[in-house]
């Protein structure tokens, strides 16, 4: 079980104390709304942003994975290679865009 803490309720909020939260200042706290109550709980220390994002928008119910299939399917490395090659030949396309800026495209 955790450990009791003295809080304060107050106009600009609940104050709790910092001794209490210790170490989890440092490398911050998120706060859950659950269903009877709110928890404030250590940030996880292994996480990047997009994990990070990730949790967040699954815990809030936001992020749905698809029971789809893709629409095509993937492309092999030898397919990759053939449309490399037929799109190498010619002139390069940054060079067409600036043709086309130029002319008032």
């Amino acid at each position: 079980m955790g450990t009791v803490i003295v809080t304060q309720m107050v106009p600009q909020g609940l104050l709790v104390p910092r001794s209490a939260l210790g170490e989890w200042l440092e490398r911050g706290v998120d706060v859950v709304k659950e269903k009877e109550r709110i928890v404030i709980r250590p940030r996880p220390v292994t996480l990047d942003e997009r994990e990070e994002a990730i949790r967040i928008l699954e815990e809030a119910g936001l992020l749905v994975k698809p029971d789809w299939e893709p629409a095509a399917p993937p492309v092999s490395d030898a397919e990759l290679e053939e449309l490399a090659r037929k799109f190498s030949v010619g002139r390069p396309l940054s060079q067409l865009v600036m043709e086309e800026r130029a002319e008032g495209w």
